[in-house]
């Protein structure tokens, strides 16, 4: 047994049959090595003593080590991995390069270039926090050279250098929210989708798509359409997403850029 075995083992107080399960620790995934185990483990006994931790933390998702903390999840390691699923359906199986909006940490993007949807990644969100753990994730992977960063208002901060073949994302989804993740659930007026809608087509790439995630208890396809077409897309079609019970029912708008 290696010494760091032994280490995971003595700090988990396995019972002796070596049978006490992982999940006691009430990590994500299995895939850690037995140092990251440790570490995980000294982390949950210091949450016990003084509370919880505002810091960013590593979990292995969706082929990468990806970091995050739990205000910072807006649904992209839930309903937003059910984007697989419908690309596949639309057969947008691959692309050069792929933009998500409202990134957050870049659940949603990072999965996809992890499972071999696009070559090449661009991220951005407004929150800093989220900026960071994202940057983070591409550091710890060694994935920098494939992965652009961006902290920006919407698009406001994008060079215009970027140009993207398939934009993703899952940006508020509601007009008025109230109660806690206002940031990450609420856009007064629709503004925030009506200033990407103006401002995307410049980055976009001669027949590129926009597959955004919205949410049918907050709008309808009706409400964006124009939009699209007041910003040079062309509405292509909606497409029902997962059913996430009370929270709301997800769809898909599809949009094309010539």
């Amino acid at each position: 047994m290696s010494d760091s075995r032994r280490t995971l083992s003595r700090a988990m107080g396995t019972t002796k049959n070596g049978k006490r399960p992982l999940e006691e620790l009430g990590l994500l995934d299995r895939n850690y090595s037995a140092a990251t185990l440790v570490k995980a483990l000294a982390r949950k006994a210091r949450r016990r003593v003084f509370g919880s931790s505002p810091e960013i933390e590593a979990a292995y998702r969706f082929g990468y080590v990806i970091f995050d903390r739990p205000d910072l999840d807006g649904g992209g390691p839930g309903f937003g991995q059910d984007y697989k699923r419908v690309l596949t359906e639309l057969g947008l199986n691959e692309c050069g390069r792929l933009f998500e909006f409202c990134a957050g940490p870049g659940y949603i993007g990072y999965s996809l270039l992890a499972s071999g949807f696009c070559s090449t990644l661009a991220l951005a969100d407004v929150n800093p926090v989220a900026v960071e753990a994202a940057k983070k994730t591409a550091q710890y992977n060694n994935i920098d050279r494939k992965v652009a960063i961006y902290l920006s208002d919407g698009l406001n901060q994008i060079p215009a250098t970027e140009k993207w073949d398939l934009v993703v994302g899952n940006p508020p989804h509601f007009l008025e929210w109230k109660g806690p993740s206002q940031l990450r659930c609420e856009d007064p007026g629709w503004d925030l989708h009506k200033r990407f809608y103006s401002q995307v087509k410049q980055f976009l790439n001669p027949g590129a798509r926009v597959l955004l995630q919205e949410n049918a208890l907050g709008s309808k396809a009706e409400d964006f359409a124009p939009m699209i077409r007041e910003g040079g897309g062309r509405h292509v079609g909606t497409f029902a997403g997962p059913d996430i019970g009370a929270g709301g029912k997800m769809y898909y708008i599809l949009s094309q850029w010539d």
